[in-house]
């Protein structure tokens, strides 16, 4: 027998998507008054109706017959395009969320375009009101099914596509149930990361050219973007300029770049996607087990696996579970927030304090937020769609459109279409439009849309003759058509997505700022599931400053395990001191009792079985009243005392009044002092095994003392993110005077000198500008804000030959330079030497 013989042959029978099968419950049924031998289809229609007398009281008489007539549409479409099951399926996990009090989103992607999920719940955005088209969700033009001895299987690449928000804490809870509802027919989904071109040059240029992470950051800078979207390795090569001239004198690291580009880098897990299966997973794609063991993912990544199952996209969004717990705690819902309301956009107008407002809080869209200003939703949605790479090139179109300022039209025929949105066709939405107001359908309009959109050069051939014979009257019309379709496919974005998170973005605004204290509540008690936390709190203490809410420091007694509300401010929870787990809770519950002197504290904390490094953490952050003035002394005197035994313990608590619980002068009392019948308390051998085993806590102890105000400045700012005792500034004026804080140069004119002490935020940026010029680029952040940081050529030298170097994370500095706009560029940065020591591996360093 050969080898190939010893195979039997395998017959997949893959003819697309099959649907998981389940059934409607009879309880289900009973709810919304049907009968209980109703099929999935009526079921379906029954929720819609249901649905449609919901929503009858919000829309005005002469309106709906518009939405009945999209309500028969988009069920027609459905019901012959075989999605029906599908889309129960995704009403089936919302609405175990509804029945488990687990909040979801208020709709994402093009699925909120579709009526029929906006009256059955999935989503919460009615698309008739803000224009969005089902067309854009599923084409029957597009979508294929094929039936197959019976049964249907569906083209899972023209599936319809629906991804759901979930609570970001009970996110497994509804993976959970899933699992069980469809027992051994789901999985995770596998991905696969690839060598990309600036990765590739980095890595290259460290291990064959042996260069540094700087100089390979620098050369990776001037391989060129196009919209966003680093270009191909080759293509930036014959470009010329820089990138070139240094490639040709690197050839070995450029062809070994060549040899490696798109390569697999790694392979890893879809954060969000879940794999549904009609069979048995293992039936239709290998699986492995993930590298926790605790499940099952795909051995196919994500283009492979929905050719033949379902992938649903299960998000845990931060958002959707600060909202949810604001909105409990201060009793209203969801649905009483008005969207419309002037209130919420009066607070865009000259925004200082993004953190914690959806979509809005990151960089580029804060910054095209502060231009655009959105005074209603309409123009909040553009900010979203707006702030990506390509469309930002239309921010101060946008801008001066809605503050007022004419625009020059494309073309009269397409004003009405385009005049939203300055002459700008930003939303793919408007692409159909003008398609669909040339003559074609709104299937037609979207395939138009697709086929240009992906470049399919042949495809696109045919829809250009098209559109020139529904043009030939207006030929000037269908070329700005076609001229719009191609320039736009970089960078116009999908509107039921962005009304969708722009609504979202809404209520984040709304709820910050008439409920601040709440909000703020609800982001520190979300940051112990961030991957940085201690990061994520220091950005909310900064702001919080701004509503006059204090966070108050953590304490033994007063704090609970979690961020509270006390009085007008919020108090810091225990287990979010960096160090302490969620395992320790029980034990800190049992230690959370008044000790009178620092030998209970210490054996208190023993009893309660806290580590000592628990301990010390608990000390460092200041969580003790009376102990804010030595901290690192504390710290070495808890070491100490661990290292004693039971009885030295007893006979160091009888000395600890006479010596003001001074440990060390009572270690050394106990070393002279005789007992009733003479003998040394601690005897000489033991005494210098006491020394030998706490000299190492002794040393870390005088390295520290030498500045005590600095020591406890960095215990708090590593274990809690923000500082509540002296910030930088103060500590550092002794030697120097006229520092700023950041908060102090954000109100400063452009042109002023500026002199600041801060922390950088993150890695140090290195580039080079379009003029050739090297620079640096940090974020520098003190107790009150952050401020951008740039250091061109020379200056750069100077800053890496003096002052320490170039500055690195976590690095304090000195910055003094010239403000202009929202940044400051450096004429000068020091580095500041000050070290403090908390781990023994430290010394040895």
């Amino acid at each position: 027998m050969n080898f190939l013989e010893q195979f039997e042959e395998l017959e997949l029978n893959l003819h697309g998507v099959r649907l998981p099968s389940f059934e409607i419950s009879n309880e289900q049924k009973r709810k919304i008054l049907v009968s209980e031998s109703v099929n999935n289809k009526e079921f379906l229609r029954a929720l819609c109706d249901q649905g449609m007398q919901g929503i009858g009281g919000n829309i005005h008489k002469k309106h709906k017959p518009q939405y009945e007539r999209r309500l028969e549409r988009e069920f027609k479409t459905v019901e012959e395009l075989g999605f029906v099951d599908y889309l129960l399926l995704v009403w089936d996990v919302i609405n175990f969320c509804k029945q488990n009090d687990i909040p979801t989103g208020i709709g994402r992607g093009s699925a909120a375009g579709s009526l029929i999920l906006y009256l059955i719940g999935v989503t919460k955005i009615d698309p008739l009101k803000y224009g969005l088209f089902f067309e854009r969700f599923i084409s029957k033009i597009r979508a294929k099914k094929t039936i197959v001895d019976g049964i249907t299987y569906l083209d899972g690449s023209l599936m319809m596509d629906v991804d759901l928000d979930i609570c970001y804490y009970n996110r497994q809870k509804v993976l959970d149930y899933l699992e069980e509802k469809f027992k051994g027919k789901t999985s995770k989904i596998l991905t696969l990361n690839t060598l990309s071109t600036k990765l590739l040059i980095k890595e290259c240029g460290k291990v064959v050219a042996q260069m540094s992470e700087q100089e390979v950051n620098k050369i990776s800078s001037l391989i060129s973007k196009v919209y966003g979207q680093v270009k191909d390795l080759e293509e930036s090569y014959d470009e010329g300029g820089e990138f070139k001239d240094w490639c040709d004198e690197n050839q070995e690291v450029y062809n070994i770049a060549l040899k490696l580009r798109s390569l697999n880098k790694n392979k890893g897990v879809h954060p969000s996607a879940v794999s549904l299966s009609y069979h048995d997973t293992t039936d239709s794609c290998p699986t492995e087990i993930t590298s926790d063991k605790k499940s099952f993912v795909s051995s196919y990544d994500m283009n492979w696996v929905s050719i033949f199952n379902v992938k649903l996209d299960i998000l845990g969004l931060r958002a959707v579970s600060v909202v949810n717990d604001v909105c409990k705690n201060v009793g209203i819902s969801i649905d009483d927030i008005d969207l419309t309301s002037p209130e919420i956009f009066q607070n865009l107008q000259d925004l200082r304090t993004p953190h914690g407002l959806f979509q809005i809080e990151a960089e580029t869209n804060y910054r095209v937020c502060q231009k655009v200003k959105p005074k209603n939703l309409e123009e909040l949605s553009a900010v979203l769609a707006l702030a990506r790479p390509g469309a930002l090139q239309f921010v101060d179109q946008y801008a001066a459109y809605v503050n007022g300022e004419e625009y020059e039209t494309v073309h009269p025929f397409f004003d009405d279409i385009l005049s939203s949105t300055g002459g700008v066709a930003l939303y793919q939405e408007q692409l159909m439009q003008m398609a669909n107001k040339v003559g074609f359908s709104l299937d037609e309009a979207e395939m138009l849309r697709r086929i240009v959109g992906k470049k399919k050069v042949k495809e696109a051939k045919k829809w250009k003759k098209k559109i020139e014979t529904k043009t030939k009257n207006e030929p000037e019309v269908g070329d700005i058509l076609w001229k719009i379709l191609e320039d736009s496919a970089n960078y116009s974005f999908n509107k039921s997505h962005s009304i969708s998170y722009g609504a979202l973005c809404a209520i984040t605004i709304y709820l910050k700022f008439k409920y601040p204290k709440q909000f703020f509540l609800s982001l520190l008690k979300m940051t112990r599931h961030e991957p940085d936390p201690i990061s994520e709190i220091s950005k909310i203490q900064k702001e919080m400053s701004y509503f006059d809410i204090k966070l108050l420091p953590p304490h033994i007694i007063k704090s609970e395990m979690d961020f509270n509300v006390e009085g007008e401010d919020i108090r810091f929870g225990l287990l979010s001191i960096k160090g302490i787990s969620d395992k320790s809770i029980e034990k800190l519950d049992s230690f959370k009792t008044e000790y009178s002197n620092k030998f209970e504290v210490f054996e208190g904390a023993k009893e309660s079985g806290l580590t000592i490094g628990i301990l010390s953490a608990l000390i460092q952050a200041g969580t003790f009243e009376g102990f804010k003035k030595s901290r690192t002394k504390i710290v070495y005197e808890a070491q100490l005392w661990n290292i004693l035994t039971k009885k030295e313990k007893l006979l160091a608590m009888g000395y600890s009044k006479q010596f003001d619980f001074d440990l060390v002068q009572v270690v050394k009392k106990l070393s002279e002092a005789k007992d009733d019948k003479g003998k040394l308390h601690i005897k000489e051998t033991r005494f210098n095994t006491i020394k030998r085993k706490s000299e190492p806590y002794k040393e870390i102890y005088k390295k520290n003392k030498i500045s005590e105000q600095f020591a406890n400045w960095f215990y708090e700012k590593t274990l809690l993110g923000y500082t509540h005792n002296k910030n930088l500034r103060d500590i550092f004026s002794e030697k120097r005077t006229g520092f700023m804080s950041v908060r102090e140069i954000e109100d400063l004119p452009v042109d002023s000198r500026v002199l600041f002490i801060g922390t950088v935020q993150e890695k140090p940026y290195f580039a080079s500008s379009k003029n050739g010029n090297n620079y640096m680029k940090l974020f520098v952040d003190d107790e009150t804000a952050t401020m951008k940081t740039m250091i061109f050529s020379k200056r750069l030298e100077q800053c890496e030959q003096t002052n320490n170097g170039f500055p690195e994370e976590a690095n304090i500095v000195i910055v003094k330079g010239v403000k202009k706009d929202e940044v400051v560029f450096a004429d000068q940065i020091s580095v500041q030497s000050n070290k403090i020591y908390t781990k023994l591996s430290e010394l040895k360093e």
